[in-house]
């Protein structure tokens, strides 16, 4: 009997022995944590404009394409004001142009009439100079005949007086009429000088003369009409400008009330409708959140851990998790560590990860194509693991530690 006791207590201390082996073992070769969850980050989608919503049937939790039309935001109270201003200032600029282009055109016909009249005063005035010049000219050639036939009278008057063949007063006679016929060539000279220059100054649309304008009446109407069709092509060229301008408003004004009439607010990428804030018929304002939408590429698993064992998870090393309620092992590798004292905000995250305030955090990237159809399971968007990561053995630490409580 005491043989057969001894022998149950020699079993069960081997099967407490074999259970603690197997318990223990496994913890001392890996850390394991099953404070985490599988996370990702959302995006939100906003309204551009004011309205209601139309065709906003797809419920969260809902799988969704990139591209695929969400909703459907419409405003027919907008109002067109600005673009009727701006077109009755086309048409008002429009008439405006009309009636610098009828009043360009006169200008040019008057233009043409006065280059005529111009044309026919200068030609009539240069005629009229040559006649008189060429009539000078012929005075000028007869009086020149005149003074050599008196040189030759009083050259023979000289010899005459000499041989007292006649008087001193028959001499000088002669000779005052000699100096008379010079005077007279010597005005038929000056005035052919003067139609001379005047002829020069006609070539050049100058004309001179006493009781005379530079330039003739005419000559100064078109002077100033080239001035007008200078300052009404000036105008009509701005004016046609801002037609331009104005056009091209009309235009821009156009695309942006298109534009803030309606919109269609398409999925920006392949994955899960998280939040839907409103529905059918529901007025929004701009900067509305409209939704949520998660994706499940860029899924990772969020870990609480002790911070006294952050030594032990270096960034890229190897982790194996599983999801609570399967026996399947995955790997990930882990991609950012921080402390207890770092106070992590990051509202765009699905799930939040409750742990206490001294465990530190660390952050695993994984393959979201190793869960098999995340779309159909949320992501698997807070969704509990288990952890299990390789530990290091460190003596060294182990010894500071111990050393750290004897002293």
């Amino acid at each position: 009997m005491l043989t057969s006791l001894k022998n149950s207590k020699r079993a069960m201390g081997l099967g407490i022995a074999f259970i603690a082996a197997v318990v223990l073992v496994p913890a001392m070769a890996s850390f394991q944590s099953i404070n985490a969850i599988v996370n990702t980050h959302y995006v939100v989608i906003k309204t551009p404009i004011e309205g209601a919503l139309h065709d906003f049937s797809k419920m969260p939790g809902q799988p969704i394409k990139q591209g695929e039309e969400l909703v459907r935001i419409s405003n027919p109270r907008f109002k067109e004001s600005a673009v009727n201003e701006m077109e009755v200032e086309q048409k008002t600029l429009a008439k405006r142009s009309l009636g610098l282009q009828q009043h360009l055109k006169n200008l040019q016909q008057l233009q043409k009439e006065l280059d005529n009249r111009v044309s026919v005063h200068r030609t009539h005035e240069f005629l009229r100079l040559e006649e008189q010049l060429a009539q000078a000219q012929a005075e000028k050639k007869a009086q020149e005949s005149l003074i050599r036939e008196q040189q030759v009278l009083a050259q023979r008057n000289t010899l005459l007086l000499k041989e007292n063949f006649i008087s001193s007063a028959q001499n000088e006679a002669a000779q005052y009429a000699l100096e008379v016929t010079r005077s007279r060539l010597e005005i038929y000279q000056a005035r052919i000088r003067l139609l001379e220059t005047e002829k020069q100054a006609v070539k050049q649309f100058v004309y001179l003369g006493e009781g005379r304008n530079d330039v003739p009446y005419t000559q100064q109407r078109l002077d100033d009409v080239r001035l007008q069709i200078t300052d009404v092509a000036a105008r009509l060229r701005e004016n046609e400008q801002r037609s331009s301008d104005v056009q091209l408003q009309i235009r821009k004004e156009r695309d942006n009330m298109a534009a803030s009439r309606e919109v269609l607010i398409h999925s920006p990428s392949n994955g899960v409708l998280w939040r839907k804030f409103g529905g059918n018929g529901t007025e929004v304002v701009i900067g509305t959140d409209l939704a949520h939408v998660i994706t499940c590429d860029n899924v990772f698993l969020d870990v609480a851990v002790p911070e006294s064992s952050l030594e032990s998870f270096e960034i890229g090393k190897p982790v194996q998790y599983r999801l609570i309620g399967s026996a399947k092992w995955l790997l990930g590798h882990i991609q950012a560590v921080t402390g207890s004292g770092n106070n992590l905000q990051d509202v765009t995250l699905v799930a939040q990860l409750q742990r206490e305030k001294k465990d530190a955090r660390i952050f695993v990237k994984i393959q979201s194509s190793d869960l098999g159809k995340p779309e159909e399971n949320l992501c698997f968007a807070g969704r509990k693991v288990d952890v299990k990561v390789p530990r290091e053995w460190r003596p060294s630490v182990w010894f500071s530690r111990i050393s750290s409580f004897l002293m």
